[in-house]
């Protein structure tokens, strides 16, 4: 089994900062798992807007909200149980910097992993109250960040 020393210091850091008494890391749904509409229906209205907005027009390309659900994984997730609070971290590390193609390209599939973990969240933990998702990477181009921020103030 590889460890990933981001993904445990990021365990550590839920488990001891955030309060979660629950934390799994490479959390992944499970084929098996049966999940109603009414649990779904706040994600799908979610990327239903998102879809529909201007500004991430083709963030999901033709994904379509179940294709999302289906290929979830979230590098870490803790529930904090006492404050009804998911979190969902992804994480990644690339030596020569965050590179997924153009920047407006890796800013979108960055937002796109934000979103899935939001949805996922929103699905199979819809008793919760707050969803925290989380992308962090230790080096990205500054001009692939403001567009990232500029993306993430939208509504």
């Amino acid at each position: 089994m590889k460890i990933e020393i981001a993904e445990s210091l990021v365990y550590s850091y839920l488990k001891h900062s955030e309060g979660c008494r629950i934390v799994q890391t490479n959390w992944r749904t499970s084929g098996k798992w049966i999940v109603t509409e009414y649990e779904t229906e706040r994600a799908r209205e979610l990327f239903q807007k998102i879809s529909n907005s201007e500004y991430f027009s083709g963030i999901f390309k033709n994904s379509s909200f179940d294709q999302l659900i289906k290929q979830a994984e979230i590098d870490v997730l803790g529930i904090n149980t006492a404050e009804e609070t998911v979190y969902g971290i992804d994480v990644a590390f690339h030596s020569a910097g965050l590179n997924y193609g153009s920047k407006t390209e890796t800013a979108f599939r960055i937002i796109k992993k934000i979103f899935r973990t939001i949805f996922i969240m929103q699905s199979y933990f819809d008793e919760n109250e707050k969803f925290n998702s989380y992308f962090i990477t230790p080096k990205v181009n500054p001009a692939t960040k403001v567009i990232i921020e500029d993306l993430m103030n939208k509504k």
